[in-house]
């Protein structure tokens, strides 16, 4: 079995989402819904992340490794091969569970 199965619960807890385009939205929604104390990090954002307005932080930026500092959980939801090849270096962070969308080789964990 590659996976276990689970439910985590993240009320309160720091999540790092990289993206910002319509794949980011879905895992988004997914996250805030959990209650995920989300930090976005992506130049820029698809206009329907208004409708969170206020319900996560945005840092206007490239991914840098440093923002995995205190987060539990990473969702890489971009296309951006540069970008993934540097969550391939980073995922090795002691209890940091990373998932890039898409790419199950590369991720601790995935999310339907």
């Amino acid at each position: 079995m590659d996976y276990l199965p689970m439910f985590a619960r993240l009320e309160g807890r720091p999540v790092l989402l990289v993206g910002g385009g319509e794949v980011a939205l879905r895992k988004a929604r997914l996250l805030l819904a959990a209650g995920a104390r989300l930090t976005l990090v992506s130049p820029e954002l698809e206009p329907e992340f208004h409708e969170f307005a206020g319900r996560f932080t945005h840092v206007a930026a490239r991914f840098d490794p440093a923002h995995l500092a205190g987060q539990i959980l990473v969702v890489a939801a971009t296309d951006d091969l540069e970008l993934n090849a540097l969550l391939d270096q980073s995922d090795n962070h002691p209890g940091l569970f990373v998932n890039e969308v898409d790419d199950p080789d590369h991720s601790s964990f995935t999310l339907p």
